[in-house]
């Protein structure tokens, strides 16, 4: 049951972090959905294995860590 609810969860967490990373960003949308491309990209290298909503937290964790 819990799986099927992480399923469900996923591309509604997925959206939420996107937007979060925009507002934090401060750039133009298109800009602001390169630079996430290629974030993504470098974690990926760094970081292999994990989902897609790993690596989003994880953007949005540190820009937010950096923010304060």
């Amino acid at each position: 049951m819990n799986q099927l609810l992480a399923i469900i969860q996923r591309p509604w967490r997925i959206r939420k972090l996107k937007r979060r990373y925009y507002q934090l960003s401060f750039q133009e949308p298109k800009q602001a959905q390169k630079s996430l491309q290629r974030q993504i990209v470098i974690l990926k290298t760094k970081r292999p294995g994990y989902s897609d909503e790993w690596y989003l937290e994880k953007i949005v964790y540190d820009l937010e860590k950096d923010r304060r």
